[in-house]
């Protein structure tokens, strides 16, 4: 089950809500597939393919636009036993690819506010989803 945050700024009062973690429909590869942009399935499929077993990891994660300033939640998918396949998904406000690795939600306290750059986030859990 995931979690709902709300993240808040004590100095400029920006407020974002992201979804973060995964649910149960992510146990299904076509679920996953889904949650990306059609460049990126295709991606995921050609590792499903080339993958004897595709055993893999997927959540939702907290990524700082820098192109829209925002704080969004993005799929991440990482092959077990492949570091080089980490696919993010892109912006799901402007729909930019993200240049800033995802960030765990421990980090948020000490991530700069994407607003004002001030290092003054805090975070509220507000609810669950699957």
């Amino acid at each position: 089950m995931g979690e709902i945050l709300k993240i808040h700024c004590r100095t400029c009062s920006a407020e974002w809500e992201c979804a973060t973690g995964c649910g149960l429909q992510h146990g299904r590869i076509e679920n996953v597939i889904a949650a990306f942009e059609p460049g990126e399935q295709v991606q995921i499929i050609d590792w499903c393919h080339a993958s004897p077993v595709p055993l893999y990891d997927f959540r939702y994660q907290i990524a700082v636009c820098d192109s829209c300033n925002s704080l969004v939640s993005v799929p991440v998918f990482k092959g077990i036993n492949d570091d080089n396949n980490v696919l993010v998904g892109v912006c799901t406000t402007c729909h930019n690819q993200l240049k800033i690795p995802p960030i765990e939600t421990e980090e948020i306290p000490d991530a700069a506010c994407p607003s004002c750059g001030n290092k003054s986030l805090e975070t509220t859990e507000i609810g669950h989803w699957d």
